[in-house]
């Protein structure tokens, strides 16, 4: 048994204000979706933008809720919800997938060391959702406002700050 990878009780308040946060941003995304609606329906658009974050987000949320400690599961999840954005930044001008791609790689790789212990600090993944969450809100400030890229870069948002919050509450335990 190893003490180094990092768990989440599921009745810490950090891991409910996570879970919460992650519902929030399905549900945000949802209501972003249904707005962003032009009339035609592609089965492509329903899956890519709606079910694959949607369904990450609450998917993350159940796991943290759910009785088990482990944090080595939310991983899936979390590259699900990277290789969407880094998807959606394909359309992008090149320095913008470039650096897209690089920021939310770099995050991916950054939660999984947390989450299995090879990385000892927790602060990193704090800064880096921060640090996230600032460039998300300079992006979205710089855009045409519309009533689903706002909601976009909100449910982005509350991911980070759910991801966040997690790495608040994280704790060095045994995993069983």
């Amino acid at each position: 048994m190893s003490y180094n990878r990092r768990t989440l009780s599921p009745d810490s308040p950090f891991a409910i204000l996570a879970a919460l946060l992650f519902f929030a941003a399905a549900a945000v995304r949802t209501v972003g979706f249904i707005l962003s609606y032009s009339g035609e329906f592609l089965l492509f658009d329903l899956v890519l933008e709606l079910i694959v974050p949607a369904l990450c987000c609450v998917i993350f949320g159940a796991m943290l809720l759910s009785r088990k400690k482990s944090l080595i599961p939310t991983v899936f999840p979390i590259v699900g919800g990277s290789l969407y954005i880094i998807f959606r930044a394909v359309g992008l001008e090149l320095w913008q997938t470039v650096a897209v791609v690089a920021i939310y790689a770099v995050f991916t790789l950054v939660y999984i060391l947390t989450v299995t212990g090879i990385l000892n600090t927790r602060r990193v993944l704090m800064l880096f959702c921060v640090g996230v969450s600032v460039l998300c809100v300079v992006h979205g400030s710089s855009l045409t406002p519309s009533r689903s890229s706002v909601l976009g870069i909100l449910s982005i948002i509350f991911v980070l700050a759910a991801v966040f919050f997690e790495s608040v509450g994280m704790r060095r335990g045994r995993q069983y």
